[in-house]
């Protein structure tokens, strides 16, 4: 009997299979192609935790400075911490750091508190999006008081962002609505840090517009390149994450319950869900000299892949990595990323997702899916949309 074939790997994260289900791909990836190379994007994907997680933080080696995703979203965002490379990345990230400090997350608990409750006061009726309705605005909300951003003004900025991240699906580059988001962006981000160099406040805008590195004033592409990188790492993540676990506790009722049962795991159930379904699949980098890595050789100046979606589902790091188990013993993953380039709003979503999920489970206990769509994203694994019905607690 002929052996039967096995078809090629093919791991394109442009594609609408790839944005539906990247995971069938991953295993192979992981199992068969730990150094893979896509000829037709001309980019390699790298997808074992050991190197990866090496990798994302060997800066020398691999470059930030061509952007961090594969896509072009630098030259619409605008440079910023996340996308240099020493020196000038810690002499930006330090400008922002402290906001987003593990001792300035604590005091500001008792405002996600009273922001969580204040979304999910306003939801009415039995079915509703949970994602626009609740889960990325619950970060939004917290961000936007961060940077001094009017509350009126938030739905609209979180509506630009997404229209410059999202793509179509099979094509690589920007939309026209990614690139009015963009600009829409940069006019907002430049009025106000004008109005903050004439009337500064205590809030990160106001630290942007008087910011200088070795007694120069930061340039206009930078300042607003850091007002993009801290609005998306104070809510992209976070609402991705939220949503995610959303839709993950409504298709797994062994691990809800379990959950409900033990909420005072809520922390450690967060990890699982960053592991399982990681809000940011990719990270893009550039090679500065050839890098050989399971007999492969990557040459200087290569577009690379680094794959924590794929990374996150090791099995030489988790028994049984492609089940969802809220009750796994905490291990680091690559959820937030590792190294210089960590995620700045990593300590936020740390404190914001389990308030969210834990006051949304109190208040629709018995809440089931209708409906889910993806976001098209090469780089976030989010949801555009979670339609669920769901009965209030105390309902008849």
């Amino acid at each position: 009997m002929p052996e039967k074939s096995v078809a090629a790997i093919n791991f394109d994260p442009f594609s609408s299979e790839n944005i539906a289900d990247p995971y069938p791909t991953y295993q192979r990836l992981l199992a068969e192609a730990p150094v893979f190379h896509n000829a037709e994007r001309d980019v390699w994907a790298i997808s074992r935790f050991d190197d990866v997680k090496d990798l994302v933080q060997d800066w020398e080696r691999l470059s930030s400075a061509q952007g961090v995703r594969i896509d072009d979203l630098l030259e619409l965002a605008g440079p910023s911490p996340l996308t240099m490379d020493p020196p000038r990345h810690a002499l930006l990230r330090a400008l922002v750091r402290k906001p987003f400090t593990h001792r300035a997350m604590a005091g500001l608990e008792p405002m996600v508190e009273r922001s969580v409750s204040e979304l999910l006061d306003a939801i009415s009726g039995d079915t509703f999006d949970a994602i626009s309705e609740f889960a990325k605005l619950v970060p939004v909300t917290i961000i936007c008081h961060l940077l001094g951003v009017p509350p009126h003004d938030a739905r609209m900025l979180k509506s630009w962002a997404d229209a410059m991240l999202e793509t179509v699906p099979g094509v690589q580059g920007s939309t026209p609505e990614a690139i009015t988001g963009a600009r829409n962006l940069r006019t907002y981000w430049t009025n106000a840090i004008d109005e903050r160099r004439a009337h500064p406040g205590d809030d990160i805008l106001s630290v942007l517009a008087a910011s200088e590195v070795d007694g120069v004033p930061l340039p206009l592409d930078e300042q607003v390149g850091m007002c993009n990188l801290i609005f998306e790492a104070g809510n992209a993540t976070t609402g991705t994450l939220i949503g995610n676990a959303l839709l993950a506790l409504a298709t797994h009722p062994g691990e809800r319950e379990w959950l409900e049962a033990t909420p005072e795991a809520m922390p450690e159930a967060i990890e699982e869900f960053l592991r399982w379904e990681s809000p940011v699949q990719t990270l893009m980098r550039v090679t500065m000299s050839p890098l050989t890595l399971h007999g492969t050789t990557i040459p200087t100046g290569s577009r690379v892949l680094l794959v924590l979606g794929a990374a996150n589902r090791d099995p030489r790091v988790w028994d049984e990595p492609d089940e969802l188990r809220l009750s796994r013993p905490v291990q680091r993953n690559l959820g937030f990323g590792e190294g210089i380039h960590h995620c700045l709003g990593a300590p936020l979503a740390r404190l914001e997702a389990p308030i969210a999920l834990r006051a949304f489970l109190e208040r629709f206990p018995s809440y089931d899916v209708v409906s889910s769509e993806r976001f098209n994203d090469v780089t976030l694994r989010a949801l555009r949309s979670l339609q669920v019905h769901a009965n209030p607690q105390g309902a008849s």
